[in-house]
């Protein structure tokens, strides 16, 4: 049964407590709000479209009676919008770090969405893409063919660039290394050429360590990490999204199914939604999607959520696929790339908790904090 959202406009009434997340000791901002592990918030980053400026960012609270969901808190808190467009939301320290692509910056948020420091990238730097952090660091990568490496204390300035492949979408720390998805780059021809190669960044020197390259077509775009695995999704030819296991000592990529979204537990559990989108020949989509859970010992794949009370999700278009580390509820976004997108939310058994609509299209991240 879902509950009933309430809307609230004053940001005030919010009362913050005990910190659920280890603080980042290397950030010496005073403004350091706090939050009860029971009433835990969770951020939703919705990405908007291209030069529309219609990026927002949405908080809601799960376990408030009845549940509580803030829209637009940034544009509420700033006092103007996030940008065009919102790429890649998130939480470490006690901070928010938010990516924007068309507008070209980095922001550091505190809990409230207020901007505490923001970086803007200079044209030959590329414009951001994806997040990950690491230590006192936080990594972003550009379409500059780069990876920015920026201090937690202040991101006023990057403290380092190390060149990678085309365009780079995901990261994620692996050990010692960062783990950089290349996409693709526009030939000298105008058409989309894919870099079919893996960028292992050695953190201890933040330079190039290799370039791991496969047979398949590339324009590698995620990338998770599950225990001491590590799973990439790349786009075929024909839009089609499937995933490979990467080993990063021996240099291969192995196939290893298909999904569009893929989560990495410590627990060894690697949650995938796979939206299997095909196209007939006057360019009429069908779309069937389907969720499961990977354990990645025995490689035995199993169906996940109940979806009775939500039968649309078995053809919805996944654009936010997200978890609960500390409660395991699933957090599913959809979008049909033109209305206010809906969140569903799942408790670790697959049963649905609650539905709601976000304050933009395109919800692409949520982050619990």
């Amino acid at each position: 049964m879902t509950q009933k959202f309430l809307k609230i406009f004053s940001l005030s009434t919010l009362v913050l407590s005990t910190c659920f997340v280890s603080c980042d000791k290397e950030d010496n901002d005073k403004q350091e709000p706090v939050i009860d592990p029971v009433s835990r918030r969770v951020f939703i980053l919705n990405e908007g479209s291209w030069g529309a400026n219609n990026s927002t960012l949405d908080r809601y609270n799960p376990y408030s009676e009845p549940t509580v969901l803030e829209k637009d808190i940034f544009s509420i808190t700033n006092g103007e919008k996030i940008g065009d467009t919102g790429q890649d939301l998130i939480a470490y320290g006690n901070r928010l770090y938010l990516s924007v692509w068309g507008s070209n910056y980095l922001a550091k948020l505190d809990l409230n969405g207020k901007v505490i420091e923001k970086y803007q990238f200079k044209a030959d730097e590329g414009q951001p893409r994806r997040l990950a952090a690491n230590g006192k660091f936080v990594y972003v990568s550009t379409y500059g063919g780069k990876v920015a490496k920026f201090d937690t204390t202040s991101i006023a300035s990057p403290v380092a660039f190390v060149g990678v492949g085309n365009n780079p979408e995901g990261i994620a720390v692996k050990g010692n290394y960062l783990v950089v998805c290349n996409s693709q780059q526009t030939g000298s021809d105008g058409k989309s050429v894919a870099d079919n190669r893996i960028s292992i960044v050695d953190l201890s020197t933040f330079t190039l360590a290799k370039h791991i390259t496969s047979d398949v077509y590339g324009n590698y775009q995620n990338v998770a990490v599950v225990k001491d695995s590590v799973y990439i999704t790349y786009y075929t030819p024909s839009f089609s999204v499937e995933m490979l296991n990467l080993d990063i000592e021996k240099g291969t990529l192995t196939p290893s199914g298909a999904a569009r979204k893929m989560i990495g537990t410590n627990e060894g559990k690697l949650f995938c939604a796979n939206v299997a989108t095909v196209y007939d020949e006057n360019w009429n989509e069908t779309t069937n999607t389907s969720f499961f859970v990977r354990n990645v010992n025995t490689g035995k794949d199993t169906p996940i959520l109940d979806l009775s009370a939500t039968p649309e999700l078995a053809t919805a278009t996944v654009y936010l696929f997200d978890i609960d580390y500390a409660s395991h509820d699933l957090y599913i976004g959809t979008t049909d790339y033109k209305t206010n997108g809906t969140i569903y939310r799942f408790d670790k058994d697959g049963k649905l908790l609650d539905k709601f609509e976000t304050s933009s299209i395109n919800p692409s991240k949520a982050v619990v904090f």
